[in-house]
């Protein structure tokens, strides 16, 4: 006798349905016999097989590297905030006026000329 879904799959514990999703991904038997063995239907059991290799395939793809790309703050570029970063540049970090010129573009993307990096720093 077979059960309803819902009344099968409440019935069954956790670790139950993990087994029988692992078993069925693991493709040693038919489905129909699992199931027959779990006394569940068949479409319960692919259900379940759905569900780990869903999970399965979260859980190894490569959207849990892309952690390393979670932006962890946002900060408000102003021309302030650029005439700052061009004198902590050269103060402190003793960059070249050109390689604040390199970074501003290849870094923030921002065209920044030598004579305006020069200008900051005199000032200063």
């Amino acid at each position: 006798m077979k059960l309803s879904a819902c009344t099968a799959t409440a019935k069954l514990a956790g670790n139950e349905r993990k087994m029988m999703a692992v078993r069925a991904l693991a493709d040693t038997e038919p489905v129909s016999t699992l199931a027959a063995r779990h006394g569940v239907s068949r479409p319960l059991f692919y259900r379940q097989m759905h569900k780990a290799s869903a999970a399965l395939d979260e859980l190894f793809s490569p959207a849990q590297a892309e952690d390393v790309h979670k932006v962890l703050f946002s900060l408000p570029v102003t021309r302030r905030w650029l005439e700052q970063a061009t004198l902590g540049l050269t103060m402190i970090a003793h960059g070249s006026m050109r390689g604040v010129v390199k970074f501003m573009h290849d870094v923030l993307g921002v065209s920044i000329s030598l004579g305006t990096v020069h200008n900051i720093v005199s000032a200063h």
